[in-house]
Parts: structure tokens; C-alpha cells; sequence
């Protein structure tokens, strides 16, 4: 069972991860953003971030009680 939460949580991590480079690249590619579509962006990669805050915290609420 420790496993497969690990497993879970490290998958989560690496699919977060994976959103923000696909985020950073498009951007990059797509450099002529007006106001609005940096403001959308902004959105989308604030809350990557506050997603990848939020796993961080369960990881470690998890590994305190033992479940990975």
C-alpha cells in the first residue's frame, strides 16, 4: 500500500512538473501574448505552482504517518 501511494504522489509531482515545462514552452513559442492571454497564463501557471505547494504538503503529511 506504501508503495502504491508513493507511486501516486510521485506521478502527481511528474505530471505537475511536466504541465509547467508544456506551459513555459508554448509560451515561449508563442511569445506576442496581448494582455489577456498573459493574464490567462499567469492564471494557469499560478496555480500549477499552488498545486505543486499543496503535493509538497501531502507528501510530507504522508510521510509523517507513514504512508510512504
Amino acid at each position: 500500500m506504501e508503495e502504491i501511494f508513493s507511486n501516486l504522489l510521485d506521478n502527481l509531482e511528474l505530471l505537475n512538473n511536466q504541465g509547467l515545462q508544456a506551459l513555459k514552452e508554448y509560451k515561449q513559442k508563442n511569445s506576442n501574448f496581448n494582455d489577456k492571454q498573459q493574464e490567462v497564463y499567469q492564471k494557469i501557471e499560478s496555480n500549477i505552482m499552488n498545486y505543486k505547494i499543496t503535493l509538497a504538503s501531502d507528501k510530507c503529511i504522508a510521510a509523517h504517518h507513514g504512508l510512504i
